[in-house]
C-alpha cells in the first residue's frame, strides 16, 4: 500500500510538471510514465504498454481523471441542430483511408432521435451538408498548415476562425444564454474571408481599411473574395452574411434571436468555413459521399437564411 501511495504522489508531482509544460491531458499518462521510469531507473528505455509501471500509471490516471479527459480529442467539435435542439458534431481524427459513417459523428443523440432526424429528407441532407462542410474545413486547414505554402497569417486567422466556431458550439451546447454565438459567427466569418484575401496577396493594413472597401463590412468582403476566387459560391455566402447582424452593434444591443435562428446562423457559418477552405485545399468530401439514388444534393444553406427574420 505504501508503494502505491508513493507512486500516486509521484504521478501527481509529474502531472503538475506536465501541466506547466502545457502537455494535454490525453498525452500525460504516457509522458508521465516515461518520465517516472527515467527517475526510477535512469537510462531505461521508454516503457511498453504491457509493463507493470505503465499499467500502474494508467490505472492511477484513470482514477484521477475522467475517461473523456484522457481520450484523444476530435479534430473539431461543431454543432448540428435538429428542430431546435443542438447536438455535438465531432469530426474525428482519421488515420489512413478507413470506411467512415458520418452518422457516428453525432454525439449524445438517442436512437429514437436519430431515426426521427433521418426520416425527414431535408433534415438528413442538412446533416450531411454540415459533415461535408466541417470535414472540408478542418482537414483542409490541417493540410494547408502542413504544406506551408500560404502566408502564416492566413493560417493563423483561419485557426482563430476555427476557435470562434468551437466557442460558438460550446455555447449552444452548454450555456443557457446562447446570444454570444452571434459575435462568434461574425468574427469567424470575417477571419475566414480576410484570410482568403490575404492568401491572394492583400496586406493586413488594406484589409483593415474601410477606405478600400474592407474593414468589418462582410458583404464587401464576400464580393472582394469572389473577385479573387472564381469557384467561390458568392451567392450563398452573400445570403448568409446579410443575415448576420452588424458585429459592432451586436456588442451593445440585446437582440431576441430564437434558438432556430441562432442554430441556422451557426451552421451557415460552418458552411462558410468549408467553402473557403475548398478554394485552397484538395479536400472535397462532397464527392466522396454517396447520397440519394440519383446522387443529387440540395444545398440547404440556400434555404436557411431566408427563414431568418
Amino acid at each position: 500500500m505504501a508503494e502505491e501511495i508513493d507512486l500516486m504522489k509521484l504521478v501527481i508531482e509529474v502531472d503538475d510538471e506536465l501541466i506547466q509544460e502545457r502537455v494535454e491531458p490525453f498525452q500525460r499518462p504516457l509522458a508521465a510514465c516515461m518520465r517516472i521510469a527515467q527517475r526510477l531507473q535512469p537510462g531505461s528505455s521508454s516503457m511498453l504498454q504491457s509493463d507493470p509501471l505503465s499499467n500502474a500509471v494508467d490505472h492511477i490516471y484513470s482514477e484521477l481523471y475522467r475517461p473523456s479527459d484522457l481520450h484523444m480529442p476530435p479534430m473539431h467539435v461543431g454543432v448540428f441542430m435538429f428542430r431546435d435542439v443542438f447536438f455535438p458534431l465531432q469530426i474525428p481524427l482519421i488515420f489512413g483511408s478507413p470506411a467512415i459513417n458520418p452518422v457516428d459523428f453525432l454525439i449524445d443523440i438517442s436512437e429514437m432521435q436519430k431515426g426521427w432526424l433521418f426520416s425527414d429528407q431535408r433534415s438528413g441532407l442538412a446533416f450531411f451538408d454540415q459533415v461535408i462542410d466541417l470535414m472540408d474545413f478542418v482537414y483542409g486547414l490541417d493540410d494547408l498548415e502542413q504544406i506551408g505554402q500560404l502566408p502564416d497569417k492566413t493560417v493563423e486567422w483561419w485557426y482563430l476562425a476555427k476557435q470562434q466556431l468551437e466557442a460558438a458550439a460550446a455555447t449552444v451546447l452548454g450555456s443557457f444564454n446562447k446570444y454570444a454565438v452571434i459575435q462568434n459567427c461574425c468574427i469567424s466569418t470575417e477571419l475566414l474571408l480576410k484570410g482568403a484575401l490575404m492568401a491572394k496577396g492583400i496586406d493586413e493594413k488594406t484589409l483593415a481599411s474601410k477606405k478600400h472597401g474592407y474593414g468589418h463590412n462582410l458583404e464587401n468582403l464576400v464580393d472582394k473574395t469572389a473577385e479573387q476566387l472564381p469557384n467561390f459560391d458568392r451567392e450563398t455566402v452573400l445570403l448568409i452574411v446579410k443575415q448576420l447582424p452588424d458585429y459592432v452593434k451586436s456588442r451593445y444591443e440585446a437582440k431576441d434571436f430564437s434558438r432556430l435562428e441562432l442554430g441556422r446562423l451557426l451552421m451557415n457559418t460552418q458552411f462558410i468555413g468549408g467553402e473557403i477552405l475548398r478554394q485552397f485545399s484538395d479536400r472535397d468530401f462532397r464527392s466522396d459521399f454517396t447520397t440519394t439514388p440519383d446522387d443529387t444534393w440540395d444545398l440547404t444553406h440556400r434555404v436557411f437564411p431566408n427563414q431568418i427574420k
